[in-house]
């Protein structure tokens, strides 16, 4: 079911316009004769899962968007809608055209994806929540079990629904599932080996860990953490969305809360604390600027801001054979001068805030040249080894491993192949 469902999705996607819109002539009525039929198998899996409005909605939204031709973009506002935030434990299916945060998928394209969400439940990860309450949270970690191949081959692991298609962005962050399962190949295949090839190897220390299980649950402490200090500061993340969801205080503010949990980390009393610090570090300078489309890609933005902050503050230096070379306490200081400073940003008025934030952000980030499109890399990268490497970061195809799951999730998983038989098939 979910492998015929994919094999469609596909086939609609790889013939939309950016603006998720399909074209005349044959391929694009092959493509309108796909969405039809893959409607009616996305609103067979919604209902087997218990998600009949979802179903209903799924119908509606591609049968009207057909009937008009499908020659716009499309309006999957009530999808959207229908949908809710899975509870820990259970089960979140999505069938629709969306935007991608990361992996090269330009544009609004049909996906799908079956996931299942697990946060961490030991003791260890009890007391995190205690000494860091935050009832606001709206970061759901989740295994990706199945999905299209903007989930698949990709290296995205997030889904936002504002990022559905529709004519409306909703007034606030409804939640975000995120697809920690995929991070252990991604961060075993770009970001340890991009490190090794161009930094001093002895500075990522304790991250190489290959338990599927212990890296998924580090990787969910990090996101814990992250989402946490979006809520905290001067102007919380949900009380100021209009505001931080603009490109140069959006950058500062991705930074600042990631260099919040970093130094969280660093301070202890995190479970694997040391782990999610590197996490959070080598996978923001290293990965991020290797997506395709680094120049005009917010994370790009962030981990080549983060690496040209590193370098001002004297924590991080190219040396003669053009390696970068990391001084870990004084990442500590940086990170903290960072996080001082976007935060006295925020205490001003909003015409000054916007204002500092661009200018902080220019100062870093240098003005687009030649076919770059937002910013360029910062100059003194040029006489690095990693220079090469900006843009260019593989595609990692994605495989379940039913390692990284708990026990009860695991039930729940072998479960629901009852309803969805090729639930968890490798791609």
């Amino acid at each position: 079911m979910i492998d015929e469902l994919v094999r469609l999705a596909d086939a609609v996607g790889a013939v939309q316009a950016r603006d998720g819109s399909l074209p005349g002539g044959a391929d694009g009525e092959r493509a309108r004769e796909s969405a039809r039929r893959a409607a009616g198998i996305a609103a067979d899996i919604a209902t087997s899962l218990g998600a009949p409005e979802q179903a209903r909605t799924i119908v509606a939204d591609t049968m009207d968007w057909l009937a008009a031709g499908a020659s716009k973009r499309p309006d999957f506002s009530r999808t959207r809608d229908a949908m809710r935030a899975p509870d820990d434990g259970r089960p979140f299916f999505f069938f629709g055209p969306l935007r991608l945060a990361n992996g090269g998928r330009t544009g609004y394209r049909f996906e799908t994806f079956l996931a299942m969400r697990e946060e961490p439940t030991d003791a260890p990860y009890r007391a995190l929540y205690e000494a860091y309450p935050h009832p606001k949270n709206i970061c759901q970690s989740a295994h990706l079990l199945a999905g299209s191949a903007g989930l698949t081959r990709g290296n995205n692991i997030v889904f936002f629904p504002e990022n559905i298609a529709a004519p409306d962005v909703p007034d606030r962050q409804l939640y975000a599932l995120f697809f920690f399962n995929k991070f252990k190949r991604i961060y075993g295949t770009i970001t340890v080996p991009t490190w090794d090839a161009v930094g001093n190897a002895d500075a990522l220390r304790t991250s190489r860990d290959a338990d599927p299980r212990r890296l998924y649950e580090a990787r969910c402490v990090w996101g814990y953490l992250h989402d946490y200090y979006h809520h905290r500061g001067p102007r919380p993340f949900d009380e100021q969305i209009g505001l931080k969801t603009r490109w140069f205080t959006g950058l500062l503010e991705e930074l600042k809360v990631d260099l919040a949990s970093y130094l969280a980390c660093r301070k202890g009393g995190v479970p694997q604390g040391d782990t999610v610090a590197d996490f959070i570090l080598f996978d923001r300078t290293m990965r991020y600027p290797g997506e395709p489309d680094w120049s005009r890609n917010f994370d790009s933005g962030t981990g080549l801001l983060l690496l040209a902050h590193l370098h001002e503050a004297g924590a991080l230096e190219v040396g003669a054979d053009g390696r970068l070379v990391l001084d870990l306490d004084g990442v500590d200081a940086a990170a903290a001068s960072f996080v001082s400073r976007v935060e006295a940003l925020e205490a001003l008025d909003d015409a000054r805030y916007l204002a500092a934030a661009e200018a902080m952000v220019r100062h870093y980030l240098p003005a687009p040249e030649g076919e770059e499109i937002r910013f360029g890399a910062p100059a003194f990268l040029r006489a690095s080894a990693f220079a090469e490497r900006i843009g260019k970061a593989p595609s990692v195809s994605f495989t379940f491993e039913e390692e990284a799951c708990g026990a009860g999730v695991r039930e729940a998983i072998h479960a629901l192949r009852g309803r969805v038989p090729d639930a968890t098939r490798s791609r």
